[in-house]
C-alpha cells in the first residue's frame, strides 16, 4: 500500500496580516519583524486603513524601503475609506494565499520563532484555531503584565467557552488560524472594540479545533491617556458595555462566583478606563462596584496590576 504523504513534505504558508492607521516608525518595526521570522514561506499583507494621500504615501515608502532593506515582496492594500481595524483584518483575510493566517498590530512586534512554533503546535494537533502567550510592555520598554494561562487544560466547548468569558483568549497577535476556517466563520465582526474577543467566540461556538501554546512570542505594547485611541477613553468604556451585554446572553452556563466575577472584571475595566483620563470620581464609584461584586477578586486584580 503506497501512503500519500505530500501534506506533510509540501511547505506550508502562513499569511501574516498587518493594519495599520497613523503610525509609521512602529509600523516599519512591525514590519521588519514579520520578515525577519525563522519559517521562510511567508506572505505578508499590510492594510493601509489611513484613507489619506500623504498617510498613504507614508505607509508605501515604508514598505518599499523594508522590501529593499529585506529582500521580501510585501503585498500592500490600501482602502479607500477608512475602514476600522475589524474590517481592515477582514480585507487581508480575502486577500491571503496562505493556508494559514495570523494577525500583527502595527506598533506590536513579532518574536523571530513566532510563526514557525505556532503552526508546529497547530499541525501537530490539526488545530483550526491556536493563541500563544504574550509579553505586555509600556514605551518605555519595561514589562507590565505576561499574559499566560496556566490555568487553560479543558479545550471542550462549553468549558473554553466559559474560560473565554471569564478570561478573554485575546489578543490579535497571538491568533493563528486554518484560513479556510476563518473565512467559513466569517471573519472578525464588523466592529473595532473587542473585535478580537467576538472573533474568539465564533470559533468556539462553531465547534472549531482549538490549542494553545504555551509559549510567548509577540511583543505587545501597552497605551494610556486619553489620545483619541481605541484602547482607552469613552471609547474603550461603550465597547466594554455592549461587550457585557453579549455576555449576559450566556450567563446560563455560569455559576453564581462566575457570574459575580463577570461583572466585577466589567467594572473594574470600567473604572481603569476613567482613571487614565483622570475621572477620580468616576474611578472610585466603578471601583467600589467592582469590589461589591467580587472583593477577594478585585484585590487580586489589583495587585496583578501593581
Amino acid at each position: 500500500m503506497v501512503i500519500n504523504t505530500w501534506k506533510e513534505t509540501v511547505p506550508l504558508c502562513v499569511t501574516i496580516v498587518i493594519t495599520t492607521y497613523k503610525r509609521n516608525s512602529t509600523l516599519e518595526r512591525a514590519i521588519i519583524s514579520a520578515c525577519d521570522q525563522d519559517y521562510t514561506d511567508i506572505e505578508i499583507i499590510v492594510v493601509d486603513d489611513n484613507a489619506d494621500p500623504t498617510w498613504n504615501h507614508t505607509v508605501s515608502s515604508i514598505i518599499k524601503k523594508v522590501e529593499t532593506d529585506q529582500d521580501r515582496k510585501i503585498i500592500y492594500v490600501k482602502n479607500q475609506e477608512n475602514k476600522g481595524v475589524a474590517k481592515s483584518r477582514n480585507a487581508g483575510i480575502t486577500k491571503a494565499k496562505g493556508e494559514y493566517i495570523t494577525f500583527l498590530d502595527d506598533d506590536d512586534v513579532y518574536l523571530k520563532s513566532k510563526v514557525s512554533t505556532q503552526l508546529a503546535k497547530m499541525k501537530e494537533c490539526d488545530a483550526d484555531f491556536s493563541i500563544t502567550d504574550m509579553l505586555l510592555y509600556d514605551s518605555k520598554e519595561k514589562l507590565q503584565e505576561k499574559r499566560v494561562r496556566n490555568d487553560l487544560t479543558n479545550y471542550r466547548k462549553r468549558e473554553l467557552h466559559k474560560y473565554h468569558i471569564l478570561h478573554h483568549l485575546t489578543g490579535n497577535d497571538t491568533f493563528m488560524f486554518k484560513t479556510d476556517f476563518i473565512r467559513r466563520i466569517g471573519g472578525y465582526k464588523k466592529i473595532d472594540i473587542g473585535d478580537d474577543y467576538y472573533l474568539i467566540q465564533k470559533a468556539i461556538l462553531s465547534g472549531g479545533k482549538f490549542t494553545y501554546l504555551h509559549e510567548c512570542h509577540v511583543k505587545a505594547y501597552l497605551h494610556t491617556g486619553e489620545d483619541g485611541g481605541l484602547s482607552c477613553g469613552q471609547k474603550k468604556i461603550n465597547g466594554e458595555l455592549k461587550l457585557q451585554n453579549d455576555k449576559k446572553r450566556y450567563f446560563s452556563i455560569l455559576t453564581i462566583k462566575e457570574k459575580c466575577y463577570v461583572w466585577m472584571r466589567h467594572y473594574a475595566v470600567i473604572a481603569f478606563a476613567e482613571l487614565r483620563r483622570k475621572r477620580y470620581a468616576a474611578f472610585c464609584a466603578y471601583a467600589f462596584l467592582s469590589f461589591l461584586w467580587n472583593p477577594l477578586g478585585f484585590i487580586t486584580m489589583i495587585f496583578k496590576h501593581l
